[in-house]
């Protein structure tokens, strides 16, 4: 499951190619979250009015031109549905019908309910775009780069609790040094390094039937974060980010 417009290289597009990759995984089907609204279109717009230009540029971008995914699945024919309501009757009963054993989760900010989370075997798992238990909420690996820390990403259980499911990997991509203080840049970094860790991931729920085990659990402080305004990104401009 993954947005229809995301503000990621190549719309995330390189995900949804590794995954058809994994030896003896069969993608039952893909779900897009249709956010091409004129919400969407809007964020854009005003992304590029704060100083974020190449983030605002990538979403109108990706909101105007032919979705990568969806090409890469109508290659591959693999069965889509696209949705503005992933809870809607007809969506479920459509997840129902394909029997899969995982729901890999990516790039949205739908809350996933627990009647959607019920029908995977195995459950539903997340690509969280910052280091659990310490980063939770949304853009975390931006907030990680802008303290001068480590960012990256982590892989985790979905539940009704956002952002608190069983830890299976989290992954350190860059720091604000390692990509020049360029967003951008730490996306094209991170976007290589999800590919190849949702891959392996992969590989041990095919070879072992089961999620693997997770990982110890941390006491480290937890901190939620919003979707930052756009008077952030303009400080954030100033401070001298590319974004």
């Amino acid at each position: 499951m993954v947005s229809r417009v995301t503000y990621a290289p190549h719309n995330y597009s390189r995900l949804v190619e590794e995954c058809l990759h994994v030896p003896g995984c069969h993608i039952a089907g893909m779900l897009i979250f249709n956010n091409r609204n004129r919400t969407v279109l809007a964020q854009g717009l005003k992304l590029i009015a704060a100083g974020a230009a190449r983030l605002g540029a990538a979403i109108i971008g990706n909101w105007l031109t032919a979705d990568p995914k969806i090409r890469l699945a109508r290659k591959c024919r693999i069965p889509l549905y696209s949705t503005a309501n992933p809870h809607s009757e007809d969506c479920l009963q459509w997840l129902r019908d394909l029997r899969p054993d995982l729901l890999l989760h990516a790039r949205t900010r739908c809350i996933l309910k627990p009647e959607l989370l019920r029908i995977p075997r195995l459950g539903a798992v997340n690509v969280h775009h910052g280091l659990l238990p310490e980063t939770r909420g949304t853009m975390c690996d931006l907030r990680l780069l802008l303290q001068e820390r480590q960012a990256g990403f982590s892989l985790h259980q979905m539940i009704p609790e956002v952002d608190r499911g069983a830890l299976f990997s989290r992954i350190e991509v860059a720091d604000a040094a390692a990509c020049g203080k360029n967003y951008w840049t730490y996306l094209q970094q991170s976007t290589h390094c999800e590919a190849r860790a949702v891959r392996l991931f992969l590989e041990q729920v095919w070879e072992s039937g089961a999620l693997p085990p997770a990982l110890p659990k941390s006491d480290a402080h937890s901190r939620w974060y919003k979707t930052p305004n756009y008077a952030e990104f303009k400080a954030w401009r100033r401070e001298g980010w590319k974004l």
